[in-house]
């Protein structure tokens, strides 16, 4: 569930027990829309064309501009103020990638999960009704941290799966594939797509998953709402549920072998 933090309420700033209620009657659409499975970032936890702040009241406008963005760009379009921000990045003896800092999307999701940067922070300045400044919620924030986190921004290709010698080949494994070398062969994706969800059954893990060949964040979450099992899962997951053996754990058995 989104939030924002109190550094940047100023003026608009109310009492707990009407912030409390105001924010369960603003949550009950998002679980509304996470049980019905519904598609697209319209009513998703990415929706912030109508909050208060929200100058254009535009459901792209947040992230996004129509035409021409900087030339140092993350992603396409890319309106959004980015983290110049310092990471601790995961690191590991069994990890053959290395460490890598987050680049290109992932840059973008941390422009607003880090912490460091107000999600009403663009390029080109503050877009606000009040003047303040607002940040994402503690609750839904990364932080700078990631020694943690799953590591991102490294290219995942069917080298780095040799010397690994524990990840399938992302150019040759498909989704829906049975696992060969492990105890339970089982496909590793849900029994039924939920309603509104896009099977991504058939696509390799590179076509599916990767972007540029490398993963990042939105390689496990569809940030867009739009594919596999992210219309209905509440964390927006692109394979999410249970296998026909009970089992969950999906995306993370689709590439690792486990």
């Amino acid at each position: 569930m989104r939030g924002y933090s109190e550094e940047g309420l100023g003026p608009m700033k109310k009492s707990l027990g009407f912030a409390l209620m105001t924010g369960l009657f603003l949550a009950l659409p998002m679980f509304l829309q996470a049980a019905s499975g519904k598609k697209g970032v319209a009513g998703s936890v990415h929706d912030f064309s109508l909050e208060y702040w929200s100058v254009e009241q535009g459901l792209c406008s947040p992230c996004h501009q129509a035409h021409k963005s900087a030339n140092t760009q993350i992603v396409p379009l890319w309106a959004h103020a980015t983290t110049a921000a310092h990471f601790t990045t995961y690191d590991s003896p069994t990890f053959n990638a290395g460490p890598h800092a987050p680049t290109g999307v992932s840059l973008g999701c941390l422009s607003c999960h880090d912490g460091t940067v107000a999600i009403n922070q663009m390029i080109g300045g503050l877009e606000s009704t009040t003047g303040d400044a607002e940040y994402i919620s503690r609750a839904d924030q990364i932080g700078t941290d990631l020694h943690v986190m799953h590591p991102v921004s490294f290219t995942y290709d069917p080298a780095l799966a040799a010397a690994d010698g524990g990840l399938e080949d992302p150019t040759t494994y498909h989704i829906g594939d049975t696992k060969s070398i492990i105890t339970m062969n089982t496909a590793p994706v849900p029994t039924v797509w939920p309603v509104g969800g896009v099977s991504i059954v058939g696509k390799s893990i590179d076509q599916a998953m990767l972007f540029n060949h490398k993963v990042e964040c939105c390689s496990c979450h569809d940030v867009h709402q739009q594919d596999g099992s992210a219309p209905f899962s509440t964390t927006l997951l692109r394979l999410d549920g249970s296998d026909s053996g009970g089992r969950r754990d999906l995306l993370c058995r689709t590439c690792h072998i486990k």
